[in-house]
């Protein structure tokens, strides 16, 4: 068999970090993709980057069309990002088979001896599970949060935890973990729907 090599992968939970976004800058913004990586890299090598999201509906999207077209544009034009796009429900409009898919990637890297390092950037707790699996098999294992997309029980769970403490947003009254490294951004690089 052929010796695969062993990477640290970034698994980001796109919607979430889109709807997190969109609260924080409002729908005229989002932040620059190339430069959210750029921080990331800061804090933790990162090899392969896979995206997970879906398209709102047309209900959905009558004031975040723009913001929404051009961030996921601008996603699906980094180099070597893998982008998985999911579907709505045609009656609720929620989200359908993202999270799963994304889990069941890194169940599959992990046991596959695919990465090294597992890295989760999303607020939803339901993804506290492959964390767990990654290292109940011995995976490093890290989780990066918007300020108000943050998952206390996720940044228990992860090795390591981070938090973009964009325009010193995250406020919080329960007792952090020791692994949670807050990163203070005051002014980060975002994007006008109109152009830069």
């Amino acid at each position: 068999m052929k010796k695969i090599k062993k990477t640290t992968n970034l698994y980001i939970d796109g919607t979430n970090l889109f709807a997190g976004q969109n609260d924080l800058f409002g729908p005229r913004r989002h932040l620059d993709f190339a430069y959210l990586i750029k921080e990331i890299k800061k804090i933790t090598s990162i090899d392969k980057v896979f995206f997970y999201a879906s398209y709102m509906n047309s209900k959905q999207r009558e004031r975040l069309a723009g913001a929404e077209a051009l961030f996921y544009r601008q996603v699906k034009e980094t180099k070597g990002l893998f982008f998985y796009k999911g579907h709505r429900s045609p009656s609720s409009g929620k989200e359908k088979g993202v999270d799963v898919h994304l889990s069941v990637d890194i169940v599959r890297d992990v046991f596959l001896f695919n990465c090294k390092k597992v890295v989760i950037m999303s607020g939803d707790s339901d993804l506290i599970y492959p964390l767990e699996i990654a290292k109940s098999c011995q995976i490093d294992t890290a989780a990066i949060f918007l300020p108000n997309r943050f998952s206390l029980e996720m940044a228990y769970q992860a090795d390591q935890a981070f938090v973009f403490n964009f325009m010193g947003k995250f406020k919080y009254n329960r007792k952090l973990p020791r692994s949670l490294k807050i990163v203070s951004i005051k002014k980060p690089r975002t994007i006008n729907v109109r152009g830069r």
